[in-house]
């Protein structure tokens, strides 16, 4: 749920990836909690997107803890690997040189720990490396980039965390305020009365202030055709009268 609150939010972008134990707001809950415990907590208790924003100011406090914690753990071996359905694998802090090496059971997210081969600049591993993470459960993903809505508010990323390795990642928009899920080219996204309008040329009032599309101050839209007698962009302004249209043909 805290996840998908800071996407919607625009606090943090969980929504672009798949489950990583590199970039998994839960797992890194799970194995980092003095560092997250407090501004996650903060973002359940939030009742709209001004209250979220305000969580975030608890992951800078709290960072000193998640580095503490992190250095409590043992130094990385250079083997990142699966035991069992436990993946080992390395962090570092702050531009720390130092790589430390931390555990989570991928049981713990429904997945199950792989083991593949790394690329170069992949964290903490040499290009050609064995390198683990948790890959999670197809489900309906047809591959990489091609997410999808199951359902009116549960939205399914589709990713490759590393080459090869499809895991996905699902969060509830309705977690989000009552936001509902939708679909933009290679991204899910969730939109509501919280989030404001995010499909822009759909036909549809997605935020439900009824305005639709670009009459929706939330589009950002500016008037695209400065001869077609229609205000495109919702500011009351029709095409040379909009400023939007200064000097564009056919307007002085």
């Amino acid at each position: 749920m805290a996840a998908t609150r800071e996407d919607a939010c625009g606090v943090e972008g969980w929504m672009f990836s798949g489950l990583s134990v590199y970039d998994s707001l839960g797992i890194l809950l799970s194995v980092f909690p003095g560092g997250y415990k407090r501004a996650i907590d903060c973002d359940l208790a939030a009742h709209n997107c001004q209250e979220v924003e305000a969580c975030e100011a608890f992951y800078f406090a709290d960072h000193d803890q998640y580095v503490d914690e992190l250095n409590q753990m043992p130094e990385c071996d250079g083997e990142r690997r699966c035991e069992g359905n436990v993946v080992k694998y390395c962090e570092s802090a702050d531009g720390d040189k130092t790589f430390h090496q931390v555990s989570y059971d991928c049981t713990l997210a429904g997945a199950t720990c792989v083991e593949y081969q790394a690329e170069s600049g992949a964290t903490g591993a040499e290009s050609g490396a064995t390198s683990a993470d948790c890959q999670a459960p197809p489900l309906r993903c047809q591959g990489p980039e091609m997410p999808y809505c199951d359902g009116s508010t549960r939205a399914v990323v589709c990713e490759e965390e590393h080459p090869g390795i499809l895991s996905p990642s699902v969060f509830d928009c309705a977690d989000a305020f009552g936001s509902h899920c939708i679909v933009r080219g290679e991204n899910a996204a969730c939109e509501g009365p919280a989030t404001g309008e995010e499909d822009c040329d759909d036909g549809k009032d997605g935020d439900g202030d009824g305005k639709v599309d670009c009459m929706d101050r939330d589009c950002g839209c500016v008037e695209k055709q400065c001869d077609d007698g229609i205000d495109d962009d919702g500011d009351g302004k029709v095409d040379c009268d909009d400023e939007n249209c200064l000097h564009m043909p056919p307007c002085p």
